[in-house]
Order: structure tokens, then C-alpha cells, then sequence
């Protein structure tokens, strides 16, 4: 009896194998199809339980598409993206090498989703790695994901989601130092990046593009960060069909860029529609970013978004930024110096000194001296775009800032920096000047700032002759923060103007 049961088995495991012509591992996929459409915009939009609900449903459905692999890679991508947890990342690193094998093992090597999605994989953990410091492994994974993805596109040419990632690490080959580019070997050009991503969304245009959004993303990144064309960028995320009330990740981004161009009212704007509820995953820096915005307008509102910031974020990143901060508030708008020097000893308790935001907190806290306040609200009005207020608070208060003044080599460079945004130039040299000329042996960075910006108006003014001297006056000065950001711009400078 059990031999002619083993008989029967045999004989049913040879007629399986007859018809998927010896080959199991031919059953599986790679298919966006409908449901991986719906995780994906579920996964992207931080609804990680719903994104999980689909998965399970596609696990059951179509339990041979293997995209829904990648699907769960980006919800630990970014569940730790921002977040920032590091027990979260011990956690779950051990999925990357779990799929990969997988991957490797059962995926259809005549796809071309076969080495894409291994490429992403890659892509990601080495992001996640870099947000925890890990920078050797995040350059190695890297370039696994290039190796991939340039095999990938000698394969499948017209394969078009290849150029959505390499465009983002062919715009990052020339910006990292030269040891990484040495070890790992990534070679590209921002105009190459450029090409491509430009490439990839003109497809979307026409095309059912699963990734269109994150090519989005891409494009605006380069063209603001890599191509310094932030105006274009700016506009062209605006003009996007991405949705910062339906996701955060958009919210994020449109927040991020209206922070920095000193659009203030879009940022805020922006902030206060992003979705909130249980559905979503929490992202505590957009409470951070909001109370930031607050406080570019003087707004007591400000505290409380940053005080829910730092009780629920678990991260290493901006908790020194938030307590600096904090004491910035009660000191603009509260005019409490106590409570000012007591958010900056917080400053120096808590949190890291990894990212510039919190190494410049750090350095302030350990300053005996504390901001004027005037120059504090000007700073903080002129970082939100307010410029006629920034102005008006600085030329009323005149008398406090004359040559003998400890505060008069900022007092002109923060008139310098308005008048400049508000375009006008000549005021502006003014300004820069006398900032340069009171602050030579200062070690504050004010000087070599004011030099810089003049070469800017000298050259935008075609005047080559004075760019070159204030560029090089700039590369003379040694301040104590922002050197080596200052002196690269410097550089960049001369190398534009005319020989």
C-alpha cells in the first residue's frame, strides 16, 4: 500500500513538472497589476495598514507576482525614512537579504523587473543606511544598485523605470567625496541625470507610469539641489499633480521647497492641510516644520507643533535644531531670556551633532553671548519671505546698530541680505560693505558671506572684474562656521566668470 502510494506521487510530481517544463520557479512574475498599483499608492502615501491589507490580499490572489516584494520594501523604506528608529532599522534590515534571495531564487531572469527590483532594494537600504550613518555600506549598496541597473538597461533599453533611479545617482556621482567615487566607481554627469529623468517623464506623460510621482520627486530634487535652477523647480512642483492634502510625502516635499525659496504662507499653507488620522503613519517632522513656519511669522503658535515634535520622535536628527528652536521663540516673540537659556542647555542634552541644522545649534549653545533680538526677528521674518517687515523692523531700530555697536558687522549684513532680496542691488553692495569692512578680523561668517553676495550682484551685473576680487576676498576670510559652504561657492564663482 505505501508503495503504491509513493508510485502515485511520483507519478503526479512527473506530470507537474511535464507541464511547467521542469521549471517551478517559471510560475513566477513580475505584473503591476491592479492591486500592486493600489499598495503602491498606499505604500507612497503612508498608509502602511492598507498597503498591508492589499498585500495580503495580492499574496492570495496572485501569490506568484513578485511585485509585491518591492511593494513591501517601501514600506520599511519609509516606516524608517522618517521615523529614524534605529531599533525599527536592527529590526528590519534583516528583510533586505530575505527578499533579495527570494528574488534571485524565484524571479523570471527574462523580466526586466527582474534586476530592477533587486536595483531598488539596494537603492533603499543604502538610504536608510546613510540616514543612520552607516556611509561605507550605503556607497556599496549604491553601487550594487548601479551595477544592476546599467545591466539592466544594456538588457531592457527601452525599459524606462532604469532611468528613474540612475538619474538620481548619476546627479549625486560628482557631489560625493572623492575616496567614495574611488572605492565604488560610479561614474555620471548632472547633465546625463538631467537627460534622463526628463526622459522618464516625458514617458509618464503618455504612458500608465507606475512610478511617475517618485520621477516627479527626482526631477524637482536635481533641478533645485544638483542644477541650482530652484525657480524652475519650484514652479514645476507647484504645477504637479502631487497632492500634499492626500500625502504626506507630498506635503513634505512641497513644504520642504516653499521653506527654502522663503515662501513662507505656501509653506504653512501646505503644512496645515496634510492628511492626518490613524490611516496614516506618523510623521512627526512636519510638526516640526510647522511650528518652524510659525515662527518665521512671529506667531505664538509656533511652541506647540515643536514641543510635539520632540516628545514623539524617536530619530537622532534636528532635536538640538528643535530645542534652538524653541529658545529662538521665547526669546523673539516671549522676549524670556530665562526660559531662552534653558531650551539652550536642553540644546546641549539632547539629541546629535551629525547634520549641519544641529552642529549650528550646538555651536550657539555654547556661545556666552545671546541673539538681539531685533536681529533675531529679522532673520527669522527674512527666512520666511516677509521682507518689507524684515526691513522696516531693521530701519527703526538704526540707532541701536551704529559702527561701535558689538551687533553692527550682522545688523549691515542682514540689510544686505534683504535689500538683495528685494532686488535692490546697489543698496545691497552698500551694506555687504560695510559688513566687509567692520568684520575683516571678525571670525564671525557675516564678512565672508557679505563678500560672496557682492560677487553675485557684481557678476549678475556683468562687472567680471569686481566678482573676482570680492569672490577671492571671500576665499581670504576664515570664519568659524560655514567655511567650507562659503569658499565652495566662492570657487564656483570664479570658475563662471570670463577668463
Amino acid at each position: 500500500m505505501v508503495y503504491r502510494v509513493r508510485n502515485i506521487l511520483l507519478i503526479l510530481i512527473t506530470f507537474i513538472l511535464t507541464l511547467t517544463g521542469g521549471d517551478l520557479a517559471a510560475q513566477y512574475y513580475f505584473d503591476d497589476s491592479p492591486n500592486i498599483r493600489k499598495a503602491y499608492v498606499a505604500a507612497t502615501s503612508l498608509k502602511f495598514t492598507e498597503a498591508d491589507s492589499i498585500i495580503q490580499i495580492i499574496k492570495k490572489e496572485e501569490p506568484e507576482n513578485l511585485l509585491v516584494v518591492h511593494i513591501e520594501n517601501y514600506i520599511d523604506f519609509f516606516s524608517l525614512f522618517i521615523s529614524e528608529d534605529k531599533k525599527e532599522f536592527d529590526r528590519l534590515i534583516k528583510n533586505k537579504s530575505k527578499r533579495l534571495d527570494y528574488i534571485t531564487e524565484y524571479g523570471d531572469q527574462n523580466s526586466p523587473y527582474y534586476l530592477f527590483v533587486q536595483a531598488e532594494i539596494e537603492l533603499q537600504w543604502a538610504v536608510v543606511r546613510a540616514k543612520f550613518k552607516q556611509l561605507f555600506k550605503a556607497g556599496s549598496g549604491s553601487y550594487t544598485a548601479y551595477k544592476l541597473l546599467k545591466k539592466n538597461v544594456e538588457l531592457y533599453p527601452e525599459f524606462v523605470a532604469n532611468k528613474k533611479s540612475l538619474s538620481a545617482i548619476h546627479a549625486l556621482a560628482k557631489t560625493v567625496p572623492g575616496i567614495v567615487k574611488m572605492l565604488f566607481g560610479i561614474d555620471g554627469s548632472l547633465e546625463q541625470s538631467i537627460s534622463e529623468i526628463e526622459e522618464v517623464i516625458k514617458y509618464s506623460e503618455n504612458n500608465n507610469f507606475l512610478y511617475r510621482e517618485e520621477a516627479i520627486a527626482v526631477y524637482v530634487y536635481i533641478q533645485f539641489y544638483q542644477n541650482n535652477q530652484k525657480n524652475k523647480a519650484y514652479e514645476y512642483l507647484l504645477n504637479s499633480e502631487l497632492d500634499p492634502s492626500k500625502n504626506p510625502l507630498a506635503c513634505f516635499l512641497i513644504a520642504t521647497m516653499a521653506q527654502k525659496m522663503n515662501d513662507n504662507e505656501k509653506a504653512l499653507e501646505t503644512l496645515l492641510s496634510r492628511p492626518r488620522g490613524n490611516k496614516f503613519a506618523p510623521f512627526y517632522y512636519l510638526d516640526f516644520m510647522e511650528g518652524k513656519s510659525w515662527l518665521y511669522k512671529l506667531d505664538k503658535r509656533a511652541k506647540a507643533p515643536i514641543l510635539n515634535f520632540i516628545k514623539n520622535f524617536k530619530g537622532r536628527h534636528y532635536i538640538k535644531e528643535a530645542y534652538q528652536k524653541l529658545a529662538w521663540y521665547e526669546l523673539s516673540i516671549q522676549e524670556n531670556y530665562p526660559m531662552y537659556k534653558y531650551y539652550m542647555k536642553e540644546v546641549e542634552k539632547y539629541g546629535y551633532d551629525l547634520i549641519d541644522e544641529d552642529k549650528q545649534a550646538l555651536k550657539e549653545s555654547h556661545k556666552n553671548q545671546r541673539p538681539n533680538v531685533i536681529l533675531l526677528r529679522a532673520r527669522l521674518l527674512y527666512d520666511g519671505g516677509y521682507l518689507q517687515k524684515a526691513y522696516a523692523l531693521l530701519i527703526k531700530n538704526a540707532y541701536q546698530f551704529t559702527s561701535k555697536s558689538d551687533w553692527s558687522i550682522e545688523y549691515n549684513y542682514r540689510l544686505g541680505r534683504i535689500t538683495h532680496a528685494l532686488k535692490s542691488p546697489f543698496d545691497a553692495l552698500s551694506y555687504y560693505g560695510k559688513s566687509l569692512l567692520l568684520g575683516t578680523n571678525s571670525k564671525e561668517y557675516y564678512p565672508c558671506s557679505s563678500a560672496l553676495h557682492m560677487g553675485y550682484i557684481y557678476e549678475n551685473e556683468g562687472l567680471y572684474k569686481e566678482a573676482r576680487m570680492s569672490y577671492k576676498k571671500c576665499l581670504e576670510l576664515k570664519p568659524s562656521d560655514y567655511a567650507n559652504s562659503l569658499h565652495q561657492k566662492a570657487k564656483s564663482g570664479l570658475q563662471r566668470l570670463p577668463k
